[in-house]
């Protein structure tokens, strides 16, 4: 278990020293060159740079609407984002709902479908219900008889930056011709930020009808925009009480990094993977890569 709980405590402390260097705005401190998110007092949000400042105001440069002159009691506070703005596109994270295979507290968008793809072997459809409610399965693409998983959650915003859900997932998987294992997911989610940096933060339990699978489970995911296309994403997991035979071999826990990258209705994820997991009483590990692609489909 030492190996599980270093690949936690490593998620941990990454995501908290990345977050340390937020940037926030405090009048009368020095600019840093870059890319900044102005948080003002009606809600809106404008992305620009520091061109001049006086005792009053600001001028900000956006790309969209040009330059800018804002109050200073206007702004609420300024978050770096990333580097100079530059004549590229830039793109958000169309797919906040997801980090890799687990989901955030955010929902899909009302009335649009979205399909993922991972390593061609399986393949994910999420879809926006309503504003507070989405539906979504898994399957493996040429023989969704041997896995496949049914999917709800349910959402709300609780303030401006923090939103809370309930994740339920039926899972099964064949492990031969005569044995359909079913297991179920419920997890309770919590995540803080914004749809470009944030953190989820979830707590739940698997069970399966013989109890071959049950266990606690928590979910510790960071997103981060790094550039305008760019997005760095983290997810860690953790199995607790394992109520499993020894002759098993089971997962434990995982950790796994990796980026996004943003287009304006697509994008595609890879990661590097650390399962961990007990085979005979001993722990072990095998890094593994992941790649996905996601599209949305509808406005």
């Amino acid at each position: 278990m030492k190996l599980l709980y270093l690949c936690v405590c490593l998620g941990i402390l990454g995501a908290s020293k990345v977050r340390a260097q937020d940037v926030y705005y405090e009048p009368g401190h020095a600019r840093i060159p870059g890319t900044y998110n102005f948080v003002l007092k009606n809600g809106t949000i404008l992305r620009g740079q520091f061109v001049r400042r006086d005792s009053a105001s600001y001028l900000i440069r956006t790309k969209k609407d040009g330059d800018q002159l804002l109050a200073v009691n206007d702004i609420v506070r300024a978050d770096l984002v990333g580097g100079t703005l530059r004549s590229g596109p830039d793109f958000p994270n169309g797919f906040p709902f997801r980090l890799y295979f687990m989901p955030t507290a955010y929902m899909p968008e009302k009335r649009s479908l979205y399909l993922q793809n991972s390593y061609v072997l399986f393949s994910r459809i999420d879809v926006g219900v309503t504003k507070h409610w989405s539906v979504g399965s898994t399957f493996q693409t040429l023989s969704p008889q041997n896995f496949h998983t049914f999917s709800t959650k349910f959402g709300a915003k609780l303030t401006t930056r923090t939103r809370a859900a309930l994740s339920v997932q039926y899972i099964g998987i064949r492990l031969n011709e005569r044995l359909l294992t079913r297991m179920g997911l419920a997890q309770g989610l919590v995540t803080v930020g914004d749809e470009e940096r944030n953190i989820t933060v979830g707590a739940g339990v698997t069970f399966s009808r013989q109890g071959l699978a049950s266990s606690g489970v928590v979910t510790i995911g960071y997103v981060r925009k790094i550039t305008p296309d760019l997005t760095f994403i983290s997810q860690n997991n953790i199995l607790i009480g394992e109520a499993i035979e020894p002759q098993y071999t089971y997962l434990a826990g995982l950790t796994s990094a990796g980026f996004r990258f943003n287009r304006r209705r697509h994008s595609f994820d890879t990661a590097l993977l650390l399962p961990v997991y007990n085979e005979q009483g001993l722990m072990r590990t095998s890094p593994l890569p992941y790649l996905s692609y996601q599209v949305r489909i509808g406005k």
